[in-house]
């Protein structure tokens, strides 16, 4: 049987049933709670009396309690919240989708007026402000929800966000994040205020992404995304911040989820563990489908290897006062796969990992916990103590084939354990509705047992590239003001600090950011920041050899070290439909390149499962990204939505040689646009939903294949000191469709659909390779149209 027909037969009558019995279905209007919480937006600290209005709806209002706490019962659907109270600038809770499966939890921040008002002025601002209150540029929330309504996106948040101005993923097989020409290497993960190192499956120590993300976004709460520029409480970091934050469970009701998608089979509970407290629990856990959509006839991009992998994602909220609230929390699990040459289907194109002469074995675990302490020292200071530990292990075999006898030689072997212990405190000061200072300090410990060789010969030879079992820290402290000289004008300043204990590198780190508030609801702003990272530990522990001894050329590489500026215009043009433009410039100095005259640059790693090792580097290159993101969104409103985004933008570098040349990041332009509409089959109680993302980007640049060492080595080599970066792919594109429907029971909600990823088969070029067979340069292609089934079930 053909596979594609297979896929079609197999899935339709399914979407068929779905649609169908919700037209036939006919219920009386049903109400579902939505409950939450008023806070200041500097200490947390909760708002009583402040007024919850349900926008554009004559339902009634909610009033926060002495703890912040408010309750709605409203009809289902999407709506609009309007928070009001004396003394404090409006504030919403935008697109906030009411089932009957599942209540809504809301956390709603304030900013308190510079002056009070005798009566309260109310003006409906669009979306939802960021958590951090110190950005001013180039900031984006994150709201969960929209990794399952956004066409593509497959529930991972990483995909999601490469739809926003300015940031792309590097492939479709993987999530790294590029943002604005910087290596996915230059991202920040944070999950509630803990630095995290790689949060996905098959993440590798050298890279900051993976094929599939251990992150659930039935965990997840709104969160803030940073492209640049950005506050002085974030460190060690070069191109952006994706600060995570995790939701509590219900504290008043048990509840559940089942789930069926591509990241896997799910389960979920969350609940109270008393009705005579706040304190919650939330546990998820996922387990692989990947195998199950290869069984129908899917390309998932590994050809005959089956991905398995686990994970687990978890939360435990206890207030243990008014003034002292505990959190525990974690997320993680195991994953492997291998890729068996002899296994390998040259005819077909569905393998962008293994090849036909090689076997690879690779084995994963990740684990993150964090346990956080919040303390309200009054109205006024609000501090948070957070712990955290990050451990993951990565194991990997490499065989090389014999091409006569089809017999496996060993080649490699890689053993790599790291363990980051991190613990942070941040205060938080209110010195008046103008003025509040954030302050804080980060101990973070890393424990590196690091193994890495190459096998000549049949076991004829070794060469140990990598022998280390060593620990070292970064300490970091950080003290940023924020004063608001009027309602319009907000200043802030900050500094930074961090050293590394390694080999005493250190980093004093300037930031500032002005905005204005402009007539006719429009902003601009403009933010400096000096921002400084180290290397990966697998540089800092390359091996030389000089007389048959191992030295260690690498250790004392400092800091990489960038100064970003950045203007942005912003324009609330309508209730719902806000434009931003940002022009952005940003310095790169103090990268790694070659001592001798190369075009190696550590600017143009990261967006694999590993780097190229290289020994002797120095901190003598230099790089340049700039250029013009544009946005244009209109949020959820008469039941539908669009984000059209673009960019323009140049990624250039230097390596020891001198020579001005693009990174392999620089696409020099890309445009996204997405747009969904749900269409009501029974008022609000069952709605089908179609979704459309299209992507246009430029080609990475890459370097030559060099046929001649190709020829003779094991792999195929790439020119990268003489030609870097030399060939400009062809210009990518891809269209997403998705189409999905909700159905609402009595207690209970269903929802399904079909994800179509690369719906016109679209060849785009994933990576050249020499096959030794023919002797020729092949292209390998990324996956081509991939249907992905998701049911998800909540009561």
């Amino acid at each position: 049987m053909n596979p594609a027909a297979f896929r079609w037969k197999a899935i339709l009558p399914l979407c068929f049933l779905f649609f169908s019995h919700s037209l036939l279905v006919a219920q009386t209007t049903q109400t579902q709670w939505v409950r939450g919480r008023v806070v200041d937006d500097v200490t947390r600290f909760p708002i009583e009396d402040a007024t919850i209005a349900v926008l554009g709806t004559g339902l009634p209002s909610a009033r926060s309690d002495k703890d912040g706490y408010f309750k709605l019962n409203i009809p289902l659907g999407r709506y609009s919240l309007l928070v009001t109270h004396t003394g404090y600038e409006t504030g919403t809770a935008a697109d906030v989708l009411v089932t009957a499966g599942k209540e809504e939890q809301l956390v709603i921040p304030l900013t308190e007026k510079t002056t009070v008002l005798e009566a309260v002025v109310v003006q409906a601002k669009s979306g939802q402000a960021m958590n951090n209150e110190m950005v001013a540029v180039s900031g984006t929330v994150f709201n969960p929800a929209d990794t399952r309504r956004f066409a593509g996106s497959i529930g991972d948040p990483a995909r999601m966000i490469s739809a926003m101005a300015g940031v792309a993923n590097a492939s479709d097989g993987r999530n790294d994040i590029v943002v604005r020409g910087n290596s996915p290497l230059g991202l920040l993960w944070q999950v509630e205020g803990v630095t995290i190192a790689n949060p996905n499956h098959y993440g590798s120590l050298a890279s900051t992404g993976g094929p599939v993300s251990i992150l659930n976004a039935n965990s997840l709460a709104k969160s803030d995304f940073i492209a640049g520029a950005f506050p002085a409480q974030y460190g060690n970091a070069l191109g952006g911040v994706f600060d995570l934050r995790l939701r509590n469970g219900n504290s008043e009701k048990t509840e559940a989820v089942g789930e069926i998608g591509f990241a896997g089979f799910e389960a979920g509970i969350e609940g109270p563990f008393s009705r005579r407290s706040k304190a919650s629990y939330l546990v998820n856990y996922r387990y692989s489908t990947v195998g199950l959509l290869q069984a129908v006839g899917f390309n998932v991009g590994t050809g005959s290897s089956i991905p398995e992998y686990q994970d687990i994602n978890f939360k435990i909220h206890i207030p243990l006062s008014a003034k002292n609230t505990l959190s525990a929390w974690g997320m993680g699990g195991p994953s492997k796969i291998d890729f068996l040459g002899n296994e390998a289907d040259t005819t077909k194109n569905q393998n962008l990992y293994g090849a036909e002469n090689t076997n690879i074995f690779s084995r994963f675990f990740t684990g993150i916990a964090g346990l956080n302490l919040e303390t309200h020292f009054g109205r006024k200071t609000f501090g948070k103590l957070s712990i955290g530990i990050n451990r993951a292990t990565e194991k990997g075999l490499a065989d090389s084939i014999s091409e006569q006898t089809r017999e496996a030689f060993r080649t490699g072997e890689s053993r790599f354990k790291t363990s980051r212990y991190e613990v942070a405190y941040t205060l938080a000061h209110k010195f008046s509705a103008r003025s509040s200072l954030l302050s804080g300090v980060t101990a973070t410990a890393f424990q590196y047992q690091l193994f890495d060789k190459r096998i000549y010969g049949n076991y004829e030879s070794e060469t140990i590239q990598i022998d280390e079992n060593t620990n070292t820290a970064l300490l970091q402290a950080f003290s940023q003001l924020k004063h608001r000289f009027t309602e319009r004008l907000t200043f802030t300043a900050g500094l930074h600090y961090q050293q590394l204990t390694l080999n005493g590198s250190r980093a004093v780190e300037p930031r500032a950011s002005l905005q204005y508030d402009l007539p006719g609801r429009q902003t601009i702003s403009v933010a400096y920041g000096d921002h400084a990272q180290m290397q990966s530990p697998v540089v800092y522990f390359k091996r030389s050899y000089i007389n048959g001894q191992p030295v260690y050329t690498n250790r004392q590489l400092g800091f990489t070290r960038s100064r970003q500026m950045v203007l942005s215009y912003a324009n609330q043009l309508a209730s719902s439909l806000r434009l931003r433009a940002e022009a952005y410039y940003q310095k790169l100095s103090h990268v790694p390149v070659t001592r001798y005259p190369s075009g190696f640059s550590m600017l143009n790693e990261g967006a694999g499962f590993g780097i190229l090792l290289k020994d002797s580097l120095v901190n003598k290159g230099t790089g340049a990204n700039y250029g013009v993101d544009l946005t244009l969104e209109k949020s959820f409103s008469r039941y539908y939505y669009f984000l059209i985004t673009g960019s323009l933008f140049q990624s250039r570098y230097k390596g020891s040689d001198g020579v001005e040349r693009n990174t392999t990041f620089n696409n020099n332009y890309i445009a996204n646009i997405l747009t969904g509409k749900d269409f009501r089959l029974e008022g609000d109680q069952h709605i089908f939903s179609v979704s459309l993302r299209m992507t246009v980007m430029g080609g990475r640049y890459v370097s030559p294949v060099d046929a001649a060492a190709s020829a003779s080595g094991r792999g195929t080599t790439y020119d990268e000191d003489r030609n870097p970066y030399s060939i400009k792919q062809a210009p990518y594109y891809r269209a997403d469709l998705k189409f999905g429907g909700r159905r609402n029971f009595k207690r209970s909600t269903l929802e399904g659909g079909v994800d179509l990823r690369n719906i016109t088969n679209r060849q785009n070029l994933f990576v050249q390779l020499y096959d030794r067979k023919t002797q020729k340069v092949v292209n390998q292609y990324q996956p081509g149209i991939l249907v992905v089934p998701y049911f998800r079930f909540t009561f």
